[in-house]
């Protein structure tokens, strides 16, 4: 079909996107795109970069959709890529969001991934190809980011367990302050992940379940927007999704294991703590009851004119801290 409008855009201006939403109407008959597509199509909700949430649903002879991607799994910052689109048998509409900060590199590769020439013997298929282009890159780009969680999430648990099960490593001269912030920031990573990688998942689903369809034409029918070919790739995609929301499960039971673990090394270390301090108190205690007492000014004190009561005195307070401290050392306390 010679009329096969395929147009993707990235960061469109407001004239390029109307431009392009008044060619796709072309081939909707009198239908015109609805406001909630074109919302998205706009980027007018800024929170999806922050709080993306994937779909793909029917608007009688087009559908609208979007799929998001994460921008950096490094940058400690939960935002993505927002690719919306609309496609019916004639024509798709694509169109690239990404944060004002992201990075540039970035945006230029997923530019060029979801990107694609269509120089086929069935130029017909294009738009749906649209899509599954556009479903594969972001099924990837989950699939590396949860990877390197993983690698990230593994080394840590690693590291700590050597710490912790090396005889030659003191339990409290292990810094959990900076293994704490690591994790924090891997269990932001992981969490943020969760709603994005279940829509994505349902979205998949709703297309391979036929629950996605264009029309009612005028004779009442209704068609899948994507061919049998198209519809196996998704449900390929649908597989490899489930397995990412079965990784990130995974993955955060992993990262709660290591939170668990640091919690637990330091409430170690503030018993240790409390344990010294008392164990320092007591030891100081007993000797300081005892001057304190033969300290006290009265005209006559109990062997005031022994000629060996200070080297007696001295004696038994140094027995007496020293007993507390073998005492307090086998309880390891100290």
């Amino acid at each position: 079909m010679s009329n096969v409008k395929v147009i993707q855009l990235t960061h469109p201006t407001a004239e390029q996107l109307a431009a392009a939403i008044s060619e796709f109407e072309g081939t909707c008959g009198s239908e015109r795109l609805h406001p909630a597509a074109i919302r998205g199509l706009s980027h007018m909700d800024e929170r999806s970069t922050a709080e993306p949430f994937p779909k793909v649903e029917s608007h009688g002879s087009y559908v609208f959709g979007v799929l998001a991607t994460p921008t950096d799994v490094s940058d400690a910052k939960s935002e993505y890529f927002n690719v919306h689109f609309v496609v019916n048998e004639y024509a798709a509409i694509t169109v690239l969001w990404g944060p004002p900060d992201a990075p540039e590199h970035r945006l230029i590769e997923l530019q060029s991934r979801i990107s694609r020439e269509f120089s086929d013997n069935v130029p017909e298929n294009a738009p749906g190809d649209v899509v599954v282009q556009i479903a594969e890159v972001v099924i990837e780009d989950l699939e590396n980011v949860l990877w390197d969680l993983r690698l990230r999430v593994s080394e840590e648990l690693r590291e700590l367990e050597s710490e912790l099960f090396d005889e030659a490593t003191n339990t409290n001269s292990i810094d959990s302050s900076e293994k704490h912030q690591a994790a924090s920031l891997l269990k932001f990573e992981i969490l943020s992940m969760k709603t994005t990688v279940e829509e994505t998942k349902n979205a998949f689903s709703s297309i391979v379940l036929g629950q996605v369809e264009l029309g009612p034409y005028p004779d009442g029918s209704l068609r899948p927007p994507f061919t049998h070919k198209q519809q196996i790739w998704f449900n390929d995609l649908l597989m490899r999704a489930r397995s990412i929301k079965a990784q990130r499960a995974d993955l955060e039971a992993e990262i709660r294991l290591v939170y668990d673990r640091l919690e637990s090394l330091e409430g170690q270390r503030q018993t240790i703590a409390q344990m010294r301090l008392g164990a320092v108190a007591s030891i100081l205690l007993l000797p300081a009851l005892i001057v304190g007492f033969f300290g006290q000014n009265f005209n006559v004190t109990p062997w005031d004119d022994f000629r060996y009561s200070w080297e007696i005195n001295a004696v038994v307070l140094f027995g007496i801290a020293a007993v507390q401290f073998v005492y307090f050392k086998r309880k390891k306390w100290l």
